[in-house]
């Protein structure tokens, strides 16, 4: 059986405290804790519903859990929008219908108990997929090894057609992807390389969240202790989808050369 994470045996110490004024409950199904950490995709496409990184229809989750911290099977969760021109569905679908920009907010709700705010960004279908800026560079990497050895950020741009203009399209993910020599380097495998957030926070990170601006954005940290004495290239991989379909110029190929500062 599923058992819940310390926060929520904490919660569930002090619902049966409660319990001293309240009835929290006993059963099996009765919630005294709720969990709303996820959401299937951040945003939605103004005129569709929620869908997941795969393309398909998605419904808002949340898990609750009983007084002895197991998860509940099927919690009775509802969803509330705190904002205009969005709904939840019968079947808690997010569908975006009269408003076509902005964020909203979602909780989860069941019995007397309201979870943390969600919030959603509301975006447009994307037509286009391009890079911005550079899709290739030149590492000289520093023996032995140091941290100053990453590329310059790789960064992507996610856009629709309007009049003319290309418009910044947020809220998508981006999946990034590496390879050396043929072979795909795995997010667990940092031997070689890893990519850090766009932030250059040191966090490995193979998915971003176009922003405002419409941009992700990530860098490629080498490992050259471990790396071939003569010059040779990582390649990597930028890619996004709507309703499953790759966005026209999916992937964006990057490719970054690396080769010794002592070398020529």
């Amino acid at each position: 059986m599923r058992r819940a994470p310390r926060w929520v045996a904490a919660a569930v110490v002090a619902a049966a405290w409660v319990g001293a004024c309240s009835d929290v409950g006993t059963s099996p199904d009765g919630i005294v804790a709720l969990a709303f950490d996820t959401l299937p995709y951040p945003s939605v496409v103004a005129g569709d519903t929620m869908r997941d990184s795969t393309g398909r229809l998605a419904p808002l989750s949340a898990v609750a859990y009983n007084a002895d911290g197991d998860v509940i099977a099927e919690p009775a969760v509802r969803y509330i929008v705190l904002d205009t021109g969005v709904v939840i569905s019968s079947q808690n679908y997010l569908i975006a219908t009269t408003r076509t920009s902005g964020t909203v907010r979602v909780v989860a709700a069941a019995a007397s108990l309201q979870s943390l705010q969600k919030t959603v960004t509301v975006t447009s279908k994307p037509d286009t997929f391009a890079a911005s800026g550079a899709t290739s560079d030149t590492l000289r990497y520093a023996l032995p090894d140091a941290s100053t050895n990453v590329s310059k950020a790789m960064t992507v741009k996610l856009t629709r057609a309007s009049s003319g203009t290309a418009l910044n399209v947020p809220g998508f993910l981006v999946s990034w992807l590496v390879t050396f020599r043929g072979q795909t380097v795995l997010k667990a495998d940092t031997t070689l390389a890893s990519l850090w957030d766009d932030a250059n926070s040191r966090k490995v990170s193979l998915v971003d969240t176009t922003g405002t601006d419409g941009t992700a954005a990530r860098t490629l940290r080498i490992r050259s202790t471990a790396l071939p004495s003569t010059a040779d290239s990582f390649v990597v991989f930028a890619s996004t989808s709507y309703r499953g379909v790759p966005v026209a110029g999916s992937p964006v190929k990057f490719v970054i050369h690396f080769r010794p500062k002592s070398e020529r």
